[in-house]
């Protein structure tokens, strides 16, 4: 009995090509790209980083793709994996807000490490980010939430990292559907991850879901054969996740992309929190004193609630990646610094008594309209009563970032410049600034990730 999912997912990328792909498509690819490539940078001392790199780099290949930073060779899967853990270990790398979330940029890093490894074009990483996209996000919006809630993103990505891949890697129908099922059928991830007190992992899962499917790809391109029916087969991918896709077909040219409804995030934080931190700035102006502050209140939706208000490490944070998907914790950090940057995950700011005291003056609570807003609006409503009795209020529906508010180019690159000067000189910040904006012009992608690598490596 045939895969109806598996063949409609190998039929669906087969057939999907650049010429199909809209300029304002490309164009806000392109700007996906630059902001993923400035968080990888960011995020380059970092310490998963740094152990990613290790180990990535105790490895050669006769089929090299380059690391970032250090501009060494590697083989594709492990560069992916270093490359990918540089992208979203910040958490400041773009999301999608499906049913479940998502942060669909990360499949940059196997598509990079592929696109190096196989010399492509810059367009051949415009048409697999485009088609990762549409993949990714397209299993996020067809799968149910009955049984779901406890498999990571990681779940979904393995699978559309792995079409991009076999995509790159120029594979027939027959062994890219081989690719997909090995990556399907041997590589499921639990949210679990992302719960309780954070570890480093949870910047890396993507990262190994990333590393997975590429090795996955390159052996059914030398002829490895993978499970029959992965996803409808009696203990296929369906029944042992309970993940029921809606039968619905693939877009066609001249449908909507999703590409086009990523979120970039102006703040190094949970999604969930990006409007609730604007809230908080803006009101910063008017309170005056923050000892004169009695209580705030923040009234949300249910994704942001669970992921970051509803546990005792969102309110008592003990790791960094705790920190930054702790809503009370980046509310008060918005309102005493007047910012929320990579500086303020240092363990002085997340267990600085001051803070945590703030922190106990937040309540969270889902509200009916955040509730009927999300997921195409973030909407976080913020009251803060003073001990006079007066309220301070404000609400954020479209963060900076948000498809409908999105980045301008001059924007783009505040983001980007302090996220790159810690490695790179003025002058090569610029050339890399100027290359990522003429991707679908360059004949081997290696001359953009040659600009990430320091001048001392």
């Amino acid at each position: 009995m045939p895969d109806r999912i598996l063949n409609q997912l190998c039929e669906y990328a087969i057939q999907f090509s650049y010429r199909d792909i809209p300029d304002e498509v490309v164009d806000r690819t392109k700007k996906i790209v630059l902001d993923t490539v400035g968080c990888a940078l960011g995020a380059a001392e970092s310490a998963p980083a740094k152990i990613a790199r290790a180990a990535a780099c105790e490895i050669t290949s006769t089929m090299p793709a380059t690391v970032f930073v250090t501009g060494r060779q590697t083989s594709p899967d492990l560069a992916a994996f270093a490359n990918g853990v540089m992208i979203r270990y910040l958490d400041f790398n773009d999301t999608y807000a499906g049913a479940p979330t998502c942060h669909p940029s990360d499949l940059l890093a196997p598509i990079l490490a592929v696109a190096d490894a196989t010399k492509a074009r810059g367009k051949d990483v415009i048409l697999a980010m485009v088609l990762g996209y549409e993949i990714f996000c397209g299993l996020i919006d067809r799968g149910s939430r009955e049984r779901d809630r406890h498999w990571d993103q990681s779940t979904y990505g393995v699978i559309a990292a792995a079409v991009a891949a076999a995509k790159l890697l120029g594979l027939s129908a027959e062994p890219m559907a081989h690719a997909i099922s090995l990556a399907v059928s041997s590589h499921i991830s639990l949210e679990q991850i992302r719960r309780g007190q954070i570890s480093h992992w949870k910047g890396c899962a993507l990262a190994n879901a990333s590393r997975n499917a590429v090795f996955c790809a390159m052996l059914a391109a030398k002829g490895m054969t993978g499970p029959a029916e992965p996803f409808e087969g009696k203990a296929g991918f369906v029944n042992s996740t309970g993940i029921r896709f809606r039968s619905e077909p693939w877009p066609r040219p001249g449908d909507a992309y999703r590409i086009m409804e990523a979120r970039l995030k102006a703040f190094p934080a949970g999604y969930f929190s990006q409007s609730a931190i604007e809230a908080m700035l803006a009101l910063r102006a008017q309170i005056g004193a923050l000892t004169r502050i009695k209580r705030i209140r923040l009234q949300t939706f249910p994704a942001g609630y669970e992921a970051m208000a509803s546990g005792e490490a969102n309110w008592h944070p003990e790791t960094r990646e705790s920190a930054d998907h702790s809503l009370p914790f980046v509310m008060a950090l918005a309102l005493m610094e007047g910012a929320v940057e990579i500086r303020h995950y240092d363990e002085e700011y997340y267990k600085r008594p001051d803070v945590r005291a703030l922190m106990q003056k937040i309540t969270v609570r889902i509200g009916d309209e955040p509730v009927s807003a999300w997921p195409e609006v973030p909407l976080n409503i913020v009251d803060i009563e003073m001990q006079s009795g007066e309220i301070f209020s404000t609400r954020v529906a479209y963060h900076l970032g948000h498809f409908k508010r999105f980045m301008s180019d001059e924007e783009q690159e505040r983001k980007f410049r302090p996220l790159a000067e810690p490695l790179l000189p003025k002058e090569q910040i610029d050339e890399l600034l100027a290359c990522l904006r003429r991707l679908e012009e360059l004949e081997r992608i290696g001359e953009l990730i040659s600009l990430t690598i320091t001048p001392n490596s």
